[in-house]
């Protein structure tokens, strides 16, 4: 048995004419109070308010920026202005000299593809620059093992898998 499967679920129907629902609220709300402001209001301030508010609500049922409506960006702006910012200070280590000798043996050139495939050799230079020490070959092969299993296909191509153990 076969089903549909639904195509545009990110569109909204169209309900009056070329509106959705969502557009003529915000049309038919900007027009009701400047309805509302006309019999309020002087005629020359009743003439921009209504301008202003039509301007807004136009915009709001329109405008799309990055594919988002103006609404969702504003709110998005409000909300990460709200909330708080957290900014984690890390101090330099100044007890570690880092010298020409140190930068070269942290970055050397021979790493092998289990290594990288790992993600390992990054993350080791990245702990080595920062701390300027280095780990020995024996922890990094036993994190290696721990995770990682290499295996040769028949063409003799080497690959790294990921070990799972159902235990």
């Amino acid at each position: 048995m076969q089903f549909q499967v639904p195509q545009f679920i990110e569109t909204e129907d169209k309900i009056i004419g070329p509106l959705t629902l969502r557009q003529f609220l915000y049309v038919v709300g900007a027009g009701g109070l400047s309805f509302i402001l006309f019999f309020t209001v002087e005629m020359w301030l009743w003439i921009l308010l209504s301008i202003f508010l039509m301007a807004i609500s136009l915009s709001l049922a329109f405008v799309k920026i990055g594919g988002r409506s103006l609404i969702h960006i504003g709110l998005s702006a409000f909300g990460f202005y709200w909330r708080p910012q957290a900014y984690v200070w890390q101090p330099e280590h100044p007890e570690v000299q880092k010298n020409k000798e140190s930068m070269q043996a942290v970055a050397k050139p021979g790493s092998s593809i289990e290594d990288i495939i790992s993600g390992l050799a990054l993350k080791n230079v990245w702990r080595n620059l920062q701390t300027g020490t280095k780990t020995s070959a024996k922890q990094f092969t036993g994190k290696l093992e721990e995770r990682y299993e290499v295996f040769q296909r028949l063409s003799g191509e080497r690959r790294a898998a990921r070990r799972v153990d159902y235990r």
